[in-house]
């Protein structure tokens, strides 16, 4: 047997069970896909069409996966929604860290903006809008997702925390998560002005000195006065080492707490990582429609849910398993790392257990693998 043929035989049963369509094809092409990706870590076309053991020329596969890609039929969210359904069945009443964050690929021509759940100091994927262009997105924009996400979310956690960059620093923002009875943390611009409860109007930097923690509660955001929130400032050092301004507006109390809760939002950075140069080639995407790399990405969801329950597999084992990938007396890996390569020696050398997909993981926290805070930080 093929070691794709391997993939696809363990990948098949759980995703052929949740995944109810009339056309049986529209899964089977999705498995390979997923298949394909994991086994070239590339979400190229070509790259993909290499791994599928089928006797056809090169062109007869390429086409098999850009006919599955431009297959209108394919539904995106209901298919991944029966999968989500059973990842997150056992998470009843948890609090959730929701992230939300974009990535340019094809050269800015294309942006995605992904939804992610905070699992194991990384982040998978809950929902995804792609957008053409660069720059940034209003809320309009992006308001279907995130209305999608919560009616969805609230039947399987509790609370849910929701981050983001100053990418989305717009007062519309923390509204929407006020609407969607979600907590926000957001990052603002150190030139953001504030209205104090003694009426003083004045720039963030203007009001907190550098290297100073400073903690304003019930403040109102711009000078136009349109949001009244609470505001958590520190300072950090940029790349040149010069002082940076971190500033984080939310519903919740200001305090230190909420720097550190902030520090979560590194989990989709890093999981796009992942997605890219760790191990999925994203960025090089050359897809010219949006519905296509929209369809690809279903396919990338569920290599990385399987990464991470593999992930959980080998941490589950102990360190004389995790040990077999990870070379080093204490875990240096992401939980991502760690079950694409036991996926990978798995496949190549047939020494480690390669366990079937089953769509399931635990509200799973780990520490992050670098404690790092830059000099002159107050967080």
């Amino acid at each position: 047997m093929s070691s794709s043929q391997e993939l696809y035989d363990r990948l098949n049963e759980t995703l052929r069970a949740l995944v109810n369509v009339k056309n049986a094809k529209q899964v089977t092409n999705w498995i390979w896909i997923v298949v394909g990706i994991l086994q070239s870590g590339s979400m190229h076309t070509t790259k993909i069409a290499n791994y599928l053991p089928m006797e056809t020329q090169a062109e007869s596969r390429v086409t098999l996966i850009r006919r599955w890609l431009k297959n209108v039929h394919v539904e995106v969210w209901p298919f991944y929604k029966k999968v989500l359904e059973h990842v997150l069945a056992n998470w009843a009443n948890v609090e959730a860290v929701l992230i939300l964050d974009g990535v340019e690929v094809f050269g800015g021509r294309w942006q995605i903006f992904r939804i992610s759940l905070r699992h194991g100091c990384r982040a998978i994927p809950i929902a995804w809008t792609v957008v053409e262009g660069k720059g940034l997105v209003k809320v309009a924009r992006l308001k279907g997702m995130l209305e999608k996400v919560q009616r969805f979310m609230k039947k399987y956690v509790g609370e849910v925390i929701f981050l983001a960059d100053a990418g989305f620093r717009g007062c519309d923002w923390a509204q929407i998560c006020l609407k969607l009875g979600w907590d926000y943390g957001i990052r603002v611009a150190c030139n953001t002005y504030l209205t104090l409860a003694d009426g003083i109007c004045d720039r963030l930097d203007h009001l907190v000195p550098v290297n100073c923690n400073r903690y304003f509660q019930n403040v109102w955001l711009t000078q136009a006065a349109k949001l009244l929130t609470n505001v958590s400032v520190t300072w950090t050092t940029d790349q040149d080492g010069q002082p940076e301004m971190v500033a984080i507006i939310t519903n919740r109390l200001a305090c230190r707490a909420r720097l550190h809760e902030y520090d979560y939002r590194m989990s989709i950075e890093q999981s796009f990582r992942d997605d890219q140069t760790g191990g999925f080639d994203m960025e090089h995407v050359r897809l010219q429609h949006a519905q296509r790399l929209d369809h690809l990405l279903l396919a990338l969801a569920i290599a990385t849910l399987w990464c991470h329950e593999l992930g959980e597999f080998v941490l589950q084992q102990g360190d004389t398993a995790r040990c077999q990938v990870d070379p080093s007396g204490h875990r240096t890996l992401s939980i991502f790392q760690l079950g694409l390569r036991w996926l990978k020696r798995s496949l190549a050398t047939g020494v480690l257990t390669l366990p079937d997909f089953q769509a399931s993981l635990s509200n799973l926290m780990l520490r992050p693998l670098v404690l790092s805070v830059p000099q002159n930080s107050n967080v």
